[in-house]
């Protein structure tokens, strides 16, 4: 189980610590874009697909690393107050009520919609690049996927805890 567990963590972190790097991409091809439209009054017909796909999958392929630093918004009025245990108990409640229906629905729609998109050549609409979507959605749906795995982690940890009152050392 540990073994599982690192491996998870891992990929999360390894995923989110690569992906931050395609802010400089993005901050490129918006000044680049800004550049060449204010400077040289000419329009690219390429920016606006490829900063909202850039910008999409920078933001889903790091929340898998941002739930595994503990760096989501959480709703202490009431969390705070309890005690450890209590506080375990409350995320696994919130996990099998919330959390995994949620990303079941969203992994088999997002899945789809990817499978879709790369059999059938989906493109873009937003502009006459008309871009493949198919890379935009698989990296949506992995990133989704290590989201998953990683609330997987956390829910085992907090499992423990809840069942045993120590916490999960990996």
């Amino acid at each position: 189980m540990e073994t599982f567990l690192r491996i998870i963590d891992r990929s999360s972190e390894w995923t989110g610590k690569a992906a931050s790097f395609l802010v400089v991409v993005l901050t490129l091809a918006i000044g680049y874009d800004i550049t060449v439209r204010y400077l040289f009054a000419t329009a690219n017909f390429w920016a606006y697909d490829i900063t909202y796909m850039l910008y999409g999958i920078y933001t889903i392929l790091g929340v898998a690393y941002c739930h595994y630093m503990k760096g989501h918004v959480r709703m202490d009025l009431l969390y705070s107050r309890l005690s450890r245990r209590g506080q375990a108990r409350m995320d696994v409640i919130c996990y099998l009520i919330l959390f995994f229906p949620l990303f079941i629905i969203l992994l088999y729609k997002c899945g789809g919609g990817a499978w879709w998109a790369l059999v059938h050549g989906e493109t873009s609409h937003a502009s006459v690049w008309r871009p493949s979507l198919a890379p935009f959605k698989i990296a949506i749906f992995f990133g989704l996927l290590l989201f998953f795995l990683q609330g997987i982690a956390e829910f085992i940890r907090a499992f423990t805890v809840a069942i045993k009152g120590d916490p999960h050392e990996s």
